[in-house]
This record gives C-alpha cells, structure tokens and sequence, in this order.
C-alpha cells in the first residue's frame, strides 16, 4: 500500500513535533523540596486496617504499580521518585524525591502519610493497598487529580502530598469513608475481570451477525458501546450479569436497530450522539468510564479512554462522520473530527495522547477518500490533520493537569526518544508474546482490505480505509495490542457491509440449504 510509508512518517513526525511543544509544560515537583507529611511504611498493613486509619485521617486504596505484575521493592521505587513504576520497563533512576521510614504500628500523631505495601515477593499485581493521611485536616475519603476515582490512589500520589505540590491529593467529605473504599474494591475487581471476557463476547456475537444478519451488525455495535457508557454510570453487580447483559444489549441492538435507524441519516445522527454521551458523561462524572466493563484497566490508566474503548469509539466517529457529511456537508465532517478529537485525547475527557494520533490519522484519510481524491493526496492530509491535531493537543497539555497525556508527552525530544524506546517492551514485545492476535489480527486485515477494495458504496470503502489506517496507528503508539486487535475485529464487522455474509455465508448455504440461503437478508 502507497499509503503505508506516509503513515509511518507521520506518526514518527508527529511524536517528535507533540514531544518538543510538550517540554514547556511544567513539572510538578519544581519548587517543592520541603517535605511536609513524613512517610511511614507500616509492615503487614492491610485494606482490613482502614477503620482504625480512618479515625485519625482519610483513607482510601492505593495501586502499587502499573504492569502485571508488583513487588515491595517495585512499588518502594516508584513512592520514593513520584512516578507510578511500570514493571514492565527498567528499574528506574529518577532522583528521590522523598524520605521514607517503615514501622510495625500505624503512627499516633501525624502529620504523616501511612502505606501498606505488596509483599517482598513479586506478585501479581490485582490489589490495592491502604493508604492514609493523618494530620492538616485530612479526614474523610482520598481524592486524586491522578486517578479522578473518589477513593482510588496511584502510587504517584505519595510525593506529590508529602511534598504538597499543586496536585496533592484531596478529601471528599464521607462519614462512611472506610465502607466506600471496600465498595470501591469489589467495583474495582467486577470492572477488571469484566472487560476480557465483555470484549470478546461482543466480537463473537459481531462475527455471527456478520454472517447472518449483517444489516444487524451496525446497530448490534452501537448498542454495545452505549451500554458500555450507561453500566459506566451503573456500577453494580457482579462481572457475570454485566457481561450478560452487555451481550444481551447486542443482540438486542442487531435485531431491533435496523427497524428503528432504516435510514442512513438516523444512523448517522445516533452514532454522532452516542460519541457526544461520551464526551458529555467524562464532563459531568470523569469517573464514568473507571468502572465500565469496556473501560480503563485502572493500574496505569484509571479514568478517560483504554485502547479497546478508543478502537470502539472510532466507529460511531467515522461512520458518523461519513453519513453526515454525505448530507450536511464539509462542516459537519470538520464537527464531528473535532468531537471525536476531544472524546478520546482531551486532557480532561478521555485523555489519550496515543488516540489523539489514531484520530488525525483516520480522519485524513477518511477525508481524502470521501473526496475521492487520488492516493497522492495522502500525505498533505496527514501532515494538515497532524499539524492541527498536534497544534490543539498541546495547547491542552500546557494548561491542564497532569494525566496520562502530559505523561506520555514530558522530556521534549529526549522524552519522546525514551516513549518510542518503552513501545518494545510495552506494546511490541507483547505482540510477540500473544501469538493468538493473529487471529483477530489477520481477520481484521483481510475484511477491511476487502471492503476498502470492494465494497459497494464509497462510503463505506472510505470508512474502511480510514480505520485501517487508525489501526495500523494504534499499533504503532498504543500500548494494548491485544484488546486493539479485538475491539478492531468487531469494529470492521460492524462495517464491512454484507461482504462476509455474501462472499461465506450464502455459497455454503446455496450447497447445502438453498432455501435457506433465498430467505437470508443479503444486503446490510
């Protein structure tokens, strides 16, 4: 493909333009050396120690480290430099920022800051710890800027309050405090185990519908991203019945959606407002999307936007886009990028600098195609799309807080030389490593190059080469290979219109149940 040097260089471009407009934001720790709030790891500290800590200050629950897997040393690394240690990368070799003492008992006086740690063992890493801080009017339930889940801490949290920079943690009056952190840890572990198996339910139901009923398959997808969003604001129930019933929503969005949405404009119009509910639910609640089962994995990304959640949302944004503009126009095109570009990568919204990237890829070359302008077109669309993109991301990241955009974005050049470094072990290394991708990954490839070839309308061969282009960038920048590729298989079946239920499903069933085959819908 012509295209594929072009995006390649615009992703390396890209990197390298948001690293250098990104070193002018500040960091947190500047200015702030005294430390406030001692630090005392107590040993053996466990979340059954919340209500004594909760009657001298607040309390909440502490993730240890982002990665699979954690160990005290591990955790000790990260508290001391102000980072949330990722295992999955090298030691690291930040200054300390902080002193830290450990004790058998829980301090009588503070004003401290008191942690419970992992073992010295490496284990997995699927429990929080307790945390506390005593002392300076601290009392109630734990608040951070990192996490935006009442309750939920990262590690990053420690020096930041211990050294009281302007991203300290917080309270939340909660005269329940310690009851709401034990509610928060049974959500947090229903969210966890809900997302894999949530995931892949919806792709098989995807490839069933694919080749049974494909006028089902768009809507059967919408209705899985919306009741993702609505279970976000619900977050109750076991992992069972919420995987159940986000299966049942599926079916029930294939079956009945195509009756409701039987033109083309309503289609559009739903998935423009389902991308708005997005957006709307991370304004008003930005803890939404933590507990949804489609949702951050809450060890490195607690609130916004997950690779998987990215890859979903670029269908109601491209095929919205496409619909709409076919009948409003340009400026309907230029609405719904900047909404989706805010959905996913704005610092205060879904917070995805790698999906900020996926975005203004897709979107130039969803343009280039719905134009049909020749393939040469191409990289001027990028490099405008990137320049536009990049100009908007980073005049966000200067001026919010920090999250994981500004995290992936700090150190200029020599910061972005060290994110390109980590894609091997966080994102390349794992592809290797999860050999199954292949499956969903081929399968991805060869229907969306079929549609992108030969599908039967512009729109839909525009949309599918849009999406091929923002996989092959998530590939590129994203951390999740796995869950991308998954999420990417139900996307394009979402999309493919009937290619695979012409081209499978009806030469089988015209061999051996002809009358089947004349009673099958053929055309989504």
């Amino acid at each position: 493909m012509k295209a594929a040097p072009a995006l390649l260089l615009a992703c390396v471009l890209a990197l390298v333009a948001s690293g250098s407009a990104a070193a002018k934001t500040s960091n947190d720790f500047t200015g702030h050396h005294r430390q406030v709030f001692r630090v005392v790891v107590v040993k053996g500290l466990t979340l059954g120690d919340l209500p004594q800590l909760a009657t001298e200050g607040a309390v909440g629950l502490m993730v240890p480290n982002a990665g699979p897997r954690t160990s005290q040393a591990d955790a000790f690394a990260g508290m001391v430099r102000g980072i949330l240690y990722n295992t999955r990368l090298p030691r690291p070799h930040d200054t300390v920022l902080i002193h830290v003492t450990q004790s058998t008992e829980i301090p009588s006086h503070g004003p401290v800051i008191v942690v419970g740690l992992p073992p010295a063992t490496t284990a997995p890493n699927d429990q929080r710890y307790p945390i506390a801080v005593i002392g300076h009017g601290y009392h109630g339930l734990l608040v951070s800027s990192l996490t935006r889940v009442p309750g939920l801490v990262s590690m990053a949290d420690v020096a930041r309050t211990a050294l009281q920079t302007p991203h300290a943690l917080g309270t939340r009056r909660d005269g329940g405090a310690v009851a709401t952190s034990y509610r928060l840890e049974g959500q947090i572990d229903v969210a966890r185990s809900t997302t894999m198996p949530g995931s892949i339910l919806v792709m098989s139901l995807l490839v069933f519908f694919a080749l049974l009923f494909p006028r089902g398959a768009p809507t059967a997808l919408a209705a899985a991203v919306g009741v993702n969003l609505v279970m976000g604001w619900f977050p109750t129930g076991d992992a069972a019945p919420r995987v159940t019933l986000l299966g049942l929503c599926t079916i029930a969005g294939g079956l009945f959606g195509p009756t409701f949405f039987r033109k083309k404009v309503q289609l559009g119009v739903a998935l423009v407002v389902l991308l708005a509910a997005y957006a709307v639910s991370m304004i008003v609640r930005p803890s939404t999307l933590s507990l949804a089962p489609i949702g951050p994995e809450l060890t490195s990304r607690f609130f916004g936007v997950s690779n998987l959640l990215e890859t979903w949302l670029l269908y109601p944004a491209l095929l919205g886009a496409a619909l709409l503009a076919k009948r409003f126009g340009p400026l309907a095109f230029l609405a719904i990028g900047g909404l989706a570009l805010a959905t996913i990568a704005e610092n205060a919204l879904g917070a995805d600098g790698g999906g900020a990237i996926v975005v203004g890829v897709a979107f130039a070359l969803l343009a280039v195609e719905l134009l049909g302008a020749p393939r040469r077109y191409i990289l001027p669309a990028l490099a405008a799309a990137g320049f536009i993109v990049f100009s908007l991301v980073n005049v966000d990241a200067s001026v919010s807080g920090p999250d994981h955009l500004r995290g992936a974005l700090h150190g200029g050049v020599n910061g972005i030389m060290n994110v390109a470094a980590n894609r091997v072990p966080l994102a390349y290394a794992r592809m290797v490593e999860q050999w199954w991708l292949l499956i969903p990954g081929i399968a991805t490839v060869i229907v969306c190059v079929a549609v992108a070839r030969s599908a039967r309308s512009r729109t839909e061969r525009a949309v599918a080469t849009a999406f091929l282009g923002g996989l092959a960038a998530s590939l590129l920048v994203n951390d999740s290979p796995g869950p991308v590729m998954i999420g990417a298989l139900a996307v394009v079946l979402a999309i493919e219109g009937g290619i695979c239920h012409r081209a499978l499903t009806l030469p089988v069933l015209r061999r051996i149940a002809p009358p089947v085959a004349a009673a099958l819908p053929q055309e989504p």
